[in-house]
């Protein structure tokens, strides 16, 4: 099975937490400012930057593996949308990544100058980047806006079979979570679990993954 996992944005283990509970051919790298893995020389936490890793981790996967599935977690579910928008993967898993309530655009900018108001206060941010473990910046996340119209849009050029995973830590409402699935161009799966253990998640992922195993 031929499966790249980006954790989450912030997550004070970075990928070992996920590593401990997956089976050992998964790729499950410490994204910049977690784990073993420094921040970026421009010293910001970049969805891009996910994106890039996850396209050159499945395009040096050996010839002739099993079809690829890219699973995004989080914040990081973004990122993992639009590798499997360039066809960087044969299937997509995003973990609590159908996104929040919508905003209207002066909303999106007042929380947007929040978290930069926030960073600018932080000592632990402004300071030094650490060698290794959690960036203290990239605990703010990465600050992407977005909107119903554009999900709508974006999330439609995706036709690859999609499983989405909602755990407690979902910020998307209950009664929108249905409606949200249906905007995705392709064949798609809802699941909720009542634990956001790793161990869980990736279960269920290996349960909805295995026709391609």
């Amino acid at each position: 099975m031929n499966v790249v996992l980006l954790h989450d944005v912030g997550d004070p283990d970075g990928g070992a937490g996920w590593r401990s509970a997956a089976p050992p051919d998964w790729a499950i790298p410490d994204l910049p400012g977690h784990g073993s893995t420094p921040t970026l020389r421009t010293g910001h936490c970049d969805p891009m930057s996910a994106v890039a890793i996850a396209r050159w981790t499945l395009g040096h996967r050996p010839p002739g593996t099993d079809a690829s599935t890219l699973v995004g977690v989080g914040e990081n579910a973004h990122p993992a949308l639009v590798s499997a928008a360039g066809r960087d993967c044969d299937r997509i898993v995003i973990v609590d990544g159908l996104w929040g309530p919508w905003r209207e655009p002066r909303e999106e900018i007042d929380v947007y100058y929040a978290m930069m108001r926030a960073i600018a206060a932080d000592p632990a941010a402004t300071g030094p980047a650490p060698d290794s473990g959690l960036d203290p910046r990239a605990s703010y996340g990465y600050g992407v806006m977005s909107s119903a119209r554009f999900a709508r849009l974006f999330w439609a050029t995706i036709d690859q079979p999609l499983l989405a995973i909602e755990t407690p830590r979902s910020i998307t409402p209950h009664d929108e979570r249905t409606e949200r699935m249906g905007w995705f161009g392709g064949a798609t799966t809802l699941i909720e679990l009542d634990t956001a253990d790793p161990a869980a998640v990736i279960d269920a992922i290996r349960a909805w993954n295995s026709p391609v195993a």
